[in-house]
């Protein structure tokens, strides 16, 4: 599986091989093409879910989580969009964005990762939860 990720990863991203491999990170794929990824260990403590959320498998490639883009972003050398506060902003409340850029998309503020997104060459359609979403009207 982590195989699989590195090869998805490194044709959307530009992210290196070496770089995603070094991780001390184990993957597991789960229902509806949820990718979770974890330390392993030997502690056994009853959870929901091993591991954290980091992305889905889609027909078209991975979709990344916030945490997926926090683990993988430093090391993505394309399809990065750096954005300023007014628009990281509009994206942390679930608004769509405009982009030039196609395909899956890193969202980067500052030195934060607030997701990913799936650009058409117009715009970069949000995929931030809507739990995890801030109301405009608190974040002005």
């Amino acid at each position: 599986m982590k195989e699989e990720i590195a090869d998805i990863l490194e044709r959307q991203f530009g992210i290196s091989r070496d770089e995603f491999l070094s991780l001390d990170l184990e993957f597991e794929k789960r229902g509806k093409g949820r990718i979770y990824a974890f330390k392993p260990c030997n502690l056994k403590v009853p959870t929901h879910h091993e591991g954290i959320y980091f992305g889905t498998l889609e027909r078209d490639g991975l979709r990344l989580s916030i945490e997926g883009c926090f683990l993988v972003g430093k090391f993505a050398k394309r399809n990065v969009l750096e954005v300023e506060d007014d628009d990281a902003r509009l994206w942390m409340c679930g608004r769509d964005l405009e982009c030039n850029l196609k395909g899956y998309v890193i969202v980067k503020w500052r030195g934060f990762f607030l997701g990913c997104g799936k650009g058409n060459g117009k715009i970069l359609r949000n995929f931030v939860p809507k739990n995890r979403r801030i109301s405009l009207k608190t974040s002005l």
